[in-house]
C-alpha cells in the first residue's frame, strides 16, 4: 500500500529500515522474517529495537546524509504472541525490579498514581477523555465505552482500569521517504529524540522531560521556534490519559493545536508500531486541501513510562 501511494516498486528503494521488538513477535532477530518482504535482501538494510517513529528519523537522516534519495520504513509487532504485561517484564531491570513483577503497565500506574493522589477529578476526567477518543476513533480494537462504563472497569495498575488502557494488537505500518525535490505534499521539517535514564528512580516521573528536549532539537534541526504554538495538528503517542496530558505539558501545545482527530491510540495500538502510525495520521490530515500549507507534530515513545520519545515535525508542503 505505501508503494503504490509513492507510486513506485521495490527496485525504486535504496535503503529499508524496519522496526520491531523481539518479545513483540516471539522471534530473535524479528527483522529476518521480514526482510523479503520489505524487498531488502541484496539492499542497505537497518533495524532498529524500539518505536516506529526512531525508524522513521534513521532513514530520513539517511536521506539528509545524502547517502540514498528513497527509503522504505517498515514497522511491525504481534501483542498477542504474550501478556503484554509479562513481555514487558523482561525489559526491566533483572536484579531490582523483574522480582517485583514491574512491567511497562505498572510503570504506567505509578505514573499516573503522582497525578491521581494530588488531583480527586483526575480519574473522571481521564475517563471522558478515554471514552472521547474511542468515539472519535476511525477503527478500534474494542467496543465504544462511555465514561460510566470505563469508570466501573476492572482496576489493572491502581489508579488505570480496564476500559482507559488502549487495547493492544497486531499490526503494521510502512511509510516511503524521498528526497524533497519540488514536492508538492508533506515535508518532513526536522526530528528529534531523547533516552531518559532507564532505572525508574533515576527519573522524575510526573513530567516528560525528554520528550521537551526531543521537541527542541526537532525544532532547532528545522529552524522553527522551540515553542509549540505553530502546530495546527498533534497526533501523540498515547496509551492511557494520562500520557496525553504529559504530551501536553511537555510540548507546551493548547487548545488552538487539534488533538487526534481520528481518536489516536487509545481505541486500540500496535507496540513499536505507535509512533509510524501517529505519522500516517498526520500525513493523511496535511493532504486534505483545507490543510495544505499547514503544520503538524507526529510523536512515538517507547520503554516504562515513556523512557524514550520521539517526534517529527511536518510541514503540509514545500
Amino acid at each position: 500500500m505505501a508503494l503504490a501511494d509513492a507510486d513506485i516498486g521495490h527496485a525504486a528503494i535504496d535503503s529499508v529500515v524496519t522496526a520491531s521488538v523481539d518479545l513483540f513477535d516471539g522471534l530473535t532477530a524479528s527483522n529476518i522474517a521480514v526482510t523479503e518482504v520489505a524487498g531488502a535482501v541484496m539492499k542497505p538494510e537497518a533495524r532498529i529495537a524500539g518505536d516506529g517513529l526512531a525508524a522513521v528519523i534513521h532513514g530520513a537522516c539517511q536521506i539528509w546524509a545524502e547517502a540514498y534519495d528513497t527509503v522504505l520504513v517498515v514497522a511491525h509487532a504481534k501483542a498477542s504472541m504474550a501478556p503484554n504485561a509479562t513481555l514487558t517484564q523482561w525489559a526491566m531491570d533483572p536484579i531490582h525490579l523483574q522480582p517485583l513483577g514491574m512491567n511497562f503497565l505498572t510503570a504506567a500506574g505509578l505514573q499516573a498514581n503522582i497525578f491521581s493522589q494530588n488531583d480527586p477529578h483526575a480519574e473522571q476526567r481521564w475517563a471522558a477523555l478515554a471514552a472521547r477518543r474511542r468515539a472519535d476513533a476511525v477503527t478500534g480494537l474494542s467496543q465504544q465505552l462511555c465514561e460510566k462504563e470505563i469508570l466501573a472497569s476492572e482496576i489493572v495498575a491502581s489508579p488505570l482500569r480496564q476500559g482507559i488502557c488502549a487495547p493492544l494488537g497486531d499490526g503494521a505500518c510502512a511509510v516511503v521517504l524521498q528526497a524533497a525535490k519540488d514536492a508538492d505534499g508533506p515535508v518532513l521539517r526536522g526530528a528529534g529524540h531523547d533516552l531518559e535514564p532507564h532505572a525508574l528512580g533515576d527519573r522524575d516521573l510526573s513530567n516528560w522531560l525528554g520528550l521537551t528536549r526531543a521537541l527542541e532539537r526537532a525544532a532547532d534541526a528545522s529552524g522553527l521556534p522551540s515553542n509549540a504554538g505553530g502546530f495546527d495538528l498533534a497526533e501523540p503517542s498515547c496509551f492511557y490519559p494520562h500520557e496525553e496530558e504529559l504530551f501536553l505539558a511537555a510540548t507546551g501545545i493548547n487548545g488552538d493545536t487539534i488533538i487526534s482527530p481520528d481518536g489516536g491510540l487509545m481505541a486500540g495500538c500496535v507496540p513499536v508500531v505507535a509512533g509510524m502510525s501517529r505519522l500516517a495520521a498526520a500525513v493523511r490530515w496535511l493532504r486534505q486541501s483545507e490543510n495544505a500549507g499547514k503544520r503538524a507534530l507526529a510523536h512515538g515513545h517507547w520503554g516504562p513510562a515513556g523512557q524514550a520519545q520521539t517526534v517529527v515535525i511536518l510541514d503540509g508542503g514545500l
